[in-house]
């Protein structure tokens, strides 16, 4: 049996092995991570998490950071950490 972490370290690593950080553009390797789920982990699955528990989020991060990864936060604090959560949360499947 394959647990929630197991299944988040899988994706990290698929993600990493066919989008190296050094030699993918930020843009790209940021909608990869979305497509694979791992942009929110707690988001409903085809909205770039897993519907997985939020804790999870720091394995990835941790994971990103020291492979070299693009980090989101910078390029939009405002829309990683209020907007999406708030589309998710609130708006319609539209929307999302």
């Amino acid at each position: 049996m394959t647990t929630d972490a197991g299944i988040i370290e899988q994706r990290v690593e698929q993600l990493l092995a066919q989008h190296p950080p050094a030699t993918t553009k930020p843009v790209d390797f940021l909608g990869a991570q979305f497509d694979a789920g791992l942009a929110w982990v707690q988001f409903p699955e085809g909205h770039g998490g897993l519907a997985v528990s939020p804790s999870l989020q720091r394995l990835v991060d941790d994971r990103l950071k020291v492979a070299g990864a693009p980090s989101p936060f910078p390029r939009n604090p405002i829309g990683y950490g209020m907007v999406a959560p708030t589309v998710v949360t609130h708006g319609s499947e539209a929307e999302r």
